[in-house]
């Protein structure tokens, strides 16, 4: 009886203690939903200029300014890519130094049928994530490896045979703090179903959609997708709350009365 009254109160304190959280959490769905249902999917060749407000558009993804592209490591074809190779030192504790970059801020274009704006890469950058909760652009990661040795990993010896990087770089002598290197690339490939959200500005002439205080948005999803998953989401986190907000409380009760009959 002990036992279970202990239980009980504990489980009760754990769900009354997480009722704020999941109230903020629930509060952020309905501003998402709101945000999605105000905000209409516009033509790429209504976006012709700087607005202050959110733009919309759907298409699929295109080539932008400077043509096809091939990623550095993969090869991979593609219309955006972001590749990088960091080294995991012990220096100041656990922490990592950037030995190559390559890519991530080239623009891409978005078409539909009625024509094609920019979009700027920061918008789908993996390191610039958007704030918008639950919402990721639909790239792909390509290469994903840790290794301790550059003769461990064939991407690493492509750079250092083309001359991008000194085989030097990944020495490890005795006294090196490196433990080991990450190598990792993502791709947006030619003819990805996007949604995009971003402000209008220009670039090199061209409409473009670039971030917007952390509120723009790139998603494999359509709108309509987006409105329904958000609908889903409200509705969730309204069933949760109510649920804790009523079982909480009164299992942190019974818990509590429990406890003190077996005294």
């Amino acid at each position: 009886m002990t036992a279970l009254a202990v239980v009980l109160f504990a489980l009760g304190a754990a769900l009354t203690f997480l009722l704020p959280v999941w109230a903020l959490l629930t509060w952020g769905a309905r501003r998402e939903r709101r945000r999605i249902a105000r905000l209409p999917v516009s033509r790429c060749a209504g976006v012709t200029g700087p607005e202050k407000r959110l733009c919309a558009v759907e298409g699929r993804s295109e080539p932008g300014p400077a043509g096809p592209l091939l990623a550095p490591l993969s090869g991979e074809p593609c219309v955006w890519y972001f590749s990088q190779v960091v080294a995991n030192t012990t220096d100041d504790g656990a922490s990592t130094r950037l030995v190559w970059e390559a890519g991530g801020a080239m623009a891409f274009t978005v078409r539909d049928a009625t024509g094609s704006v920019l979009v700027d890469g920061q918008l789908v950058h993996p390191d610039h994530a958007s704030g918008r909760t639950g919402h990721r652009p639909p790239v792909r990661r390509v290469v994903g490896e840790d290794v301790r040795s550059a003769r461990d990993s064939a991407h690493l010896q492509a750079l250092i045979a083309r001359g991008v990087l000194s085989e030097k770089s990944f020495d490890r002598r005795w006294w090196s703090s490196t433990l080991s290197w990450s190598v990792r690339e993502y791709v947006l490939p030619a003819g990805e179903p996007l949604h995009v959200q971003g402000r209008p500005g220009i670039r090199d002439g061209r409409p473009l959609l670039g971030a917007a205080r952390r509120k723009h948005l790139v998603s494999g999803r359509t709108h309509a997708q987006l409105a329904a998953d958000s609908e889903q989401d409200v509705r969730t986190g309204t069933g949760c709350l109510l649920l804790w907000s009523v079982g909480g409380p009164l299992l942190l009760v019974a818990g509590y009365l429990l406890l003190m009959l077996t005294r």
